[in-house]
């Protein structure tokens, strides 16, 4: 029989000493350089090493788990969020469990409980509830935490979110630019989600003053067409601005039942940058986030917090950008 390889064969071979490989295991790779990191990845890719998962946690009181509680897996959103989580933890050791909340509050917390029998050694977050006090039990359990694209209030741990504000305030000087009278937002509830709510309030602050209406329209639960047709016809030159990627082809849905031209009756605008947005006629603007982004951000994040690192609770914002085509 072979022998079992061990991270001393994996040392001298890579010349390096036990602790550094250690340390990049555990993913500590502060202060190892780029060239270090790939020699080591070399010998042990070389010597097919596969590190004793449960002797590591014995002697670390690390499990090498990282959980992902997002909102709606089938959201694209969060398909490239955890792409972006998963290329970062790919590089390291440890694994990332993927829990669905499917947008329910009572499975949201049910599958934290579940991580926490699991002993994650950290989480990922997207949150359904503002309020922090939901989550005491990752507060109780001092488990590490980055939330993603949206946060609890008051603010409870590091977030990683897109610029919904700036952006939006960038966006309503666009609409006043195209001498719009009427911007008629479409959404899912928007009261406790914060993402939402910075793009809303954004819109106002930008419009503050010009004269143009905004309308708040929720397609929760109501007979939200009716609704929106009716502010369509009430203006002159009306546009429509989507929350989020479901909500925009949900409008654009909507507009051809109704036979609304677009953007002639009615300009159209929304989050995300869906890959068919510019495929068909018109091409439908965007707002395209950067999800991956805020996924291996928030992942580098936690890991520093796994591994002892102070990590203040604080918002890190990465950029979007409007990409302008013919529905605006």
């Amino acid at each position: 029989m072979d022998k079992k390889v061990t991270i001393n064969d994996i040392a001298a071979q890579a010349g390096v000493s036990k602790t550094t490989i250690s340390r990049y295991l555990n993913g500590k790779f502060d202060n190892m350089s780029g060239n270090t990191r790939a020699r080591i990845k070399e010998t042990i890719d070389k010597l097919d090493y596969r590190p004793n998962r449960q002797a590591q946690a014995l002697k670390t009181h690390h499990s090498f788990l990282i959980g992902v509680s997002v909102a709606d897996i089938s959201n694209m959103y969060t398909s490239r969020l955890l792409k972006g989580i998963g290329e970062y933890f790919q590089k390291t050791h440890y694994q990332v469990l993927i829990m669905d909340a499917d947008n329910s509050v009572e499975r949201e917390l049910s599958n934290l409980e579940k991580m926490m029998i699991e002993q994650v050694d950290g989480i990922i977050l997207q949150p359904l509830v503002h309020q922090p006090e939901h989550y005491q039990l990752l507060v109780d359990e001092k488990t590490p935490v980055v939330q993603v694209d949206r946060y609890t209030e008051p603010f409870t741990w590091p977030a990683v979110v897109s610029d919904n504000f700036q952006k939006s305030v960038e966006l309503a000087k666009i609409f006043k630019t195209k001498s719009y009278d009427a911007i008629l937002v479409l959404a899912n509830h928007i009261n406790g989600v914060s993402s939402r709510m910075n793009r809303y309030n954004g819109l106002e602050a930008g419009l503050t003053g010009s004269g143009i209406t905004v309308k708040l329209i929720e397609i929760d639960g109501s007979d939200w067409q009716s609704l929106l047709h009716a502010e369509i016809k009430q203006h002159q030159h009306p546009a429509i601005f989507a929350l989020n990627g479901q909500v925009l082809w949900s409008a654009v849905r909507f507009a051809k039942a109704r036979s609304l031209n677009i953007p002639e009756d009615v300009g159209l605008i929304g989050y995300d940058d869906d890959q068919f947005a510019d495929m068909i006629t018109p091409a439908i603007a965007s707002v395209s986030q950067n999800p991956q982004e805020i996924g291996r951000v928030a992942a580098e994040q936690l890991l520093s917090s796994v591994n002892g690192q102070a990590t203040p609770p604080k918002n890190t914002r990465i950029p979007s950008e409007i990409q302008m085509r013919d529905s605006l």
